[in-house]
């Protein structure tokens, strides 16, 4: 029954456009743990094995923008100070792998002004109700203070919502994201 189930979730997967593969390989990936942090490493991918298969996207698709974390004095005078704009996009793609249904996290750096990338972190939390993916920043140039991102990447089924009204939200919080540059 439960091959059953996991064919049928996979072919609903790649019927819907969400999975890159019919089989994705866990090979070159970092294999992360529910409430446990790694370190971030800019050009690998991460894999998260969803526990609660109940849960369905929410988000495919979310933006670190450096001056919504970090705020940067202006200074009075002759000098002028240039507010960095560093953007790290990320995208969350639900995958099959040989271990069971999986997150797919990869990222993009798309303005490394003022993005530092030293000593940062994701951790993955999946509750019964969701699935949220934190992205932590030691500090952004020369500001020392963390910035922590929490993206909701899965929810639990609301029936009111189609999936077509799940993705529509998500485009558009990207959208509005990639706006406020």
């Amino acid at each position: 029954m439960r091959k059953i189930l996991a064919l049928i979730c996979l072919l609903g997967l790649s019927s819907l456009g969400f999975s890159q593969q019919l089989l994705t390989s866990l090979k070159d990936g970092i294999l992360l743990n529910n409430q446990q942090a790694t370190a971030f490493e800019e050009g690998k991918t991460y894999f998260y094995i969803v526990k609660n298969t109940d849960l369905q996207v929410y988000k495919t698709q979310g933006v670190f923008y450096v001056p919504d974390h970090y705020k940067f004095p202006d200074f009075n005078g002759n000098m002028s100070v240039r507010t960095p704009e560093g953007t790290l996009l990320f995208s969350f793609v639900p995958v099959v792998t040989q271990k069971g249904a999986a997150i797919k996290i990869d990222s993009h750096i798309l303005n490394r002004s003022g993005l530092d990338l030293r000593g940062a972190q994701i951790t993955v939390i999946e509750k019964e109700d969701a699935l949220y993916i934190s992205f932590k920043v030691q500090g952004c140039g020369r500001y020392r203070t963390p910035a922590t991102k929490t993206f909701e990447v899965l929810i639990a089924p609301e029936e009111e919502l189609s999936q077509a009204e799940l993705s529509a939200m998500a485009a558009k919080q990207l959208r509005l994201a990639l706006a406020v540059k």
